[in-house]
């Protein structure tokens, strides 16, 4: 009788570290990611300084980036030393990463 009772909890302490650690390994190679949420950082390929544009799992690269919220001003953002530039005709910021929400950009708040 002890036997068995060893042993069931054996498979049972077993199945248990099967089923955690893979499911740690799933949440490590699809982590969570906004779908609504896009991110700009400056990256340096070979063919010089470009923007990283991500939005969700999707991933764009361009040399320079124009956007306009309805009828506000015109934002020009750009690779410059390292960071990301944002400029228009009232400010200028300059940042290793930029977060903006999807619905704040396209004016839909």
């Amino acid at each position: 009788m002890f036997h068995s009772k060893v042993t069931f909890y054996l498979v049972l302490i077993l199945a248990g570290l099967i089923v955690f650690s893979s499911s740690e390994n799933n949440q490590a190679a699809n982590p969570k990611v906004d779908p609504t949420q896009v991110i700009l950082r400056s990256i340096q390929p070979a063919e010089g300084p470009q923007l990283e544009i991500r939005i969700g799992h999707l991933v764009c690269k361009t040399k320079e980036l124009n956007f306009q919220r309805k009828e506000g001003p015109e934002y020009n953002v750009q690779p410059v030393g390292g960071k990301v530039q944002v400029k228009s005709d009232k400010q200028r910021i300059v940042s290793q990463q930029m977060e903006y929400s999807l619905p704040w950009l396209t004016g839909e708040r």
